[in-house]
């Protein structure tokens, strides 16, 4: 599988290496999660956002790096939570392997985790049934892991965004106690029958902040999506290149276009590939996307679709994948290469997280290899996952959560979505990656303990928003040196 990866996967490999070796000696792997006002700390923080940050823009051009670089550190300084969604690396240098998951983890307590799970990675979208579900939706850090990095990062991010609220520290407590118990009840009910693998969350069966978003996002239609990223001229639809996030990619869509076919061979859905059907109209490069990922090569490809009526085209994204982040900090050498003997590539691995955590998943999610002929100005070769851009795309608003019992509504319900993905992940979707049955294994290590599971993954959740919000603050005084340094307008 090694003799598989392109140039560019190798070197990133090299780099993320080197990355590894430096931060074993910079970052302990396992810190009790206390703010550390000392300038060690700092320095490390800085150096590994580096690294991380450089190793995304790897293949830009100079000029564009440093100004995808400058906007990244922009973005991250506007607050907490945004510093603490783009240093999802930060969070598993801290935790991979802490001692504390043995409290209530094991071997067998392992399934697809979604890598990154925090409040604003939950979101509205259309199933493959064209039903609007709320749920997970980025995938890009998927791994086979302890389920307790999932529910510890997620429980972190609330009390960061409950820190923007009214909410005292006692209600935020609730908040936090209420989701935990919702995950364990949840995956309590699931054990000695497979309703996990039937059980998705539509209008119907939820309330609250969540129910409105999804009722929000049935309002959009297909049409709207069309109009805000394309627009038609001559009878021809295509990408509207006057808006700020779309840039011409003309090596790219020649390179997208010479690969449709061995994307076709990936899809694993309802649809079948048909030439017509996936005729690419027209390819835009996707800009100033994300937090953590900005930067990272992304394509939007507007394709035929069932027929050559204007109005039912379909866009799909295209993002090239990384290896993810808790690989770096959870694997050994030898752990690194069964990775690759499991997954052929990082993108490919994306496609199956998916499909593990997700009912009824995106018919055109897959993979593609695309390669960059003319690498003169950067260089775009790598391994992408595809999915379709659903054109109901909504996220909750989290500044609608006013009181304690709007947060606990909607902590209850993340809760009992993180709780049914892991159980759907373990051995009902594929016993050669999951052997176990996961709720069952959790079930047996928490019963009876629940109170003591609340009060750990609390106390993690506090004394770790407490490191970030340190973090941030010597984040921002730094950067503020570093633009005095740099100069004004440089």
């Amino acid at each position: 599988m090694i003799n598989q990866l392109s140039n560019t996967t190798g070197n990133s490999l090299i780099v993320i290496t080197i990355l590894i070796i430096i931060n074993w000696f910079l970052l302990s792997s396992n810190i009790s999660a206390q703010p550390i006002d000392n300038s060690r700390r700092e320095q490390q923080v800085f150096q590994s956002i580096e690294l991380n940050t450089n190793l995304i823009l790897e293949n830009a051009n100079p000029v564009e790096k440093q100004q995808l670089k400058d906007k990244k550190y922009a973005q991250m300084q506007e607050s907490e939570f945004a510093f603490y969604r783009a240093t999802n690396h930060l969070f598993w240098q801290d935790f991979a392997n802490d001692s504390r998951l043995s409290k209530f983890g094991n071997p067998n307590t392992k399934t697809w985790i979604l890598g990154d799970c925090h409040v604003d990675n939950f979101g509205a979208y259309n199933n493959d049934q064209g039903e609007i579900i709320f749920d997970m939706n980025d995938f890009d850090e998927s791994i086979i892991a302890d389920y307790q990095y999932d529910l510890w990062r997620l429980a972190t991010s609330i009390i960061l965004v409950a820190n923007d609220s009214t909410l005292s520290k006692s209600e935020q407590e609730e908040v936090v106690d209420s989701l935990s118990e919702t995950y364990l009840d949840t995956l309590a009910s699931y054990v000695g029958n497979d309703e996990e693998t039937k059980i998705y969350f539509t209008e119907a069966n939820t309330k609250g902040e969540i129910k409105r978003t999804i009722e929000k996002a049935a309002q959009k239609t297909r049409q709207g999506m069309l109009y805000k990223w394309t627009k038609v001229i001559d009878n021809q639809r295509m990408f509207d290149f006057s808006s700020e996030k779309l840039g011409l990619a003309t090596d790219a869509k020649k390179a997208i276009q010479s690969r449709m076919l061995d994307y076709g061979k990936t899809l694993s859905g309802n649809l079948n590939y048909d030439p017509e059907y996936f005729k690419v109209k027209d390819v835009a490069q996707r800009l100033n996307a994300g937090l953590g990922s900005l930067g990272t090569p992304r394509y939007y490809v507007l394709i035929e679709g069932k027929t050559d009526a204007l109005d039912d085209d379909h866009i799909l994204d295209i993002k090239h994948q990384f290896q993810p982040a808790p690989t770096d900090e959870l694997f050994s050498l030898y752990d690194r290469i069964n990775y690759w003997k499991i997954f052929n590539n990082s993108a490919q691995r994306h496609a199956l997280a998916y499909k593990a955590l997700i009912k009824d998943a995106d018919d055109f999610l897959g993979w593609i290899k695309l390669v960059d002929n003319n690498p003169i100005d950067g260089d775009f070769s790598g391994d992408y996952s595809v999915r379709e851009i659903s054109p109901y795309k909504k996220s909750l608003k989290i500044k609608n959560l006013i009181d304690k019992n709007s947060f606990i509504e909607v902590a209850q319900q993340w809760g009992k979505i993180l709780a049914t993905n892991h159980a759907r992940a373990d051995k009902d979707f594929d016993k050669k990656l999951v052997s176990t049955s996961f709720e069952k294994q959790v079930k047996k290590i928490t019963d009876g303990k629940h109170q003591e599971f609340r009060k750990l993954v609390r106390e993690i959740a506090f004394k770790y928003a407490q490191q970030v919000e340190a973090d941030y603050d010597n984040f921002v005084t730094e950067e503020i040196g570093n633009k005095g340094s740099r100069g004004v307008g440089e």
